[in-house]
């Protein structure tokens, strides 16, 4: 299959309100972005595709701002089996949103900050062989000029560089009616104290599915689990519905920073299909008070919830 070739422009128009100084009024403010643009794509082929796209900034606030994308696919057999390699990379140097440069609010302010746009630089490979149900993925990622929130919870920019290294696998298997599916993530920060990450993050789902009362009735129980390593993750203000980091202060008990993590979350379900007609129920969070630390947090002083059953009914009508 042949490649094409696409030229384009693109013309942005955002309007934003923001609450006056003095008044108490709203007033309103225009950006307007113009890029120019190409994509290279070949999207057919047996054992070869590949997409690359990319635009630069000509006007208004898009000046100086860029993306960079690139996608290839390769083919190939290996032990009869089909495998798919997918290499990605990407560029890009853009502004932070306007929010993140402008706020207004009661108790939250600041203009033109974290004027610096955002460099970041990123690439990843990914192997998927269907027949063995298994996805790997792996990539890293430089970024200048991070933007993020610190401890009082207002924006700001690291000057310096971030790389970030992930990789995520995912398998699964079934043996006649038992399925278990499994995705285990790997990730590390160079800089934890701007950028935290838990180093490991699993899902395991185990259940049975079957089909009953002459093949009418679909059928799922099972039970799934979802657990990562402690760390020093962000906290949450509502106000600006933000994450942000945690303020730090060094006592004689150490770091004063909530570490969450290192806790499993276990939910038991049942789903059951008949016709146009959905059940579920679940057990959510069946372990709570199963195990000595109960450090339930998936975002620190604001706790999951504690075991809680959930029931649902979907009914699909056709005209």
């Amino acid at each position: 299959a042949k490649a094409g070739l696409t030229a384009f422009l693109s013309h942005k128009i955002n309007q934003y309100e923001l609450m006056a100084v003095d008044s108490g009024r709203r007033n309103s403010y225009t950006e307007q972005e113009l890029y120019a643009g190409g994509e290279l794509a070949k999207r057919q082929g047996r054992f070869l595709r590949y997409n690359a796209t990319g635009e630069i900034g000509v006007a208004g606030k898009a000046i100086g701002q860029f993306r960079l994308n690139g996608d290839i696919d390769l083919n190939f057999h290996l032990w009869h089996d089909t495998v798919t390699f997918t290499g990605r990379a990407s560029v890009t140097n853009t502004l932070p949103s306007f929010y993140i440069r402008n706020y207004h609010s009661t108790h939250f302010w600041w203009d033109d900050a974290n004027q610096e746009k955002e460099f970041r630089s990123r690439i990843e490979g990914e192997l998927n062989v269907e027949h063995w149900k298994t996805n790997l993925r792996a990539g890293v990622e430089n970024i200048k000029n991070y933007t993020y929130f610190n401890a009082e919870a207002t924006p700001t920019q690291h000057e310096g560089n971030i790389q970030v290294m992930s990789a995520v696998l995912n398998q699964n298997f079934r043996l006649g009616v038992f399925h278990l599916d499994n995705e285990v993530s790997w990730q590390k920060s160079s800089n934890v104290d701007v950028l935290p990450l838990p180093d490991l993050s699993l899902y395991h789902n185990f259940y049975i599915e079957t089909k009953l009362a002459k093949n009418v009735l679909s059928l799922q129980l099972g039970a799934d689990v979802r657990y990562f390593t402690k760390y020093k993750a962000l906290t949450y203000t509502p106000a600006i519905q933000q994450f942000h980091l945690q303020a730090q202060t060094e006592g004689e008990e150490g770091d004063s920073r909530v570490e969450i993590g290192n806790y499993p979350i276990i939910n038991l379900y049942a789903n059951l299909h008949l016709k146009r007609t959905r059940i579920f129920v679940m057990m959510y969070h069946v372990n709570e008070g199963m195990i000595g630390d109960s450090n339930y947090f998936l975002v620190p002083h604001f706790p999951i919830n504690q075991r809680l059953l959930k029931l649902g009914l979907s009914w699909n009508f056709y005209d």
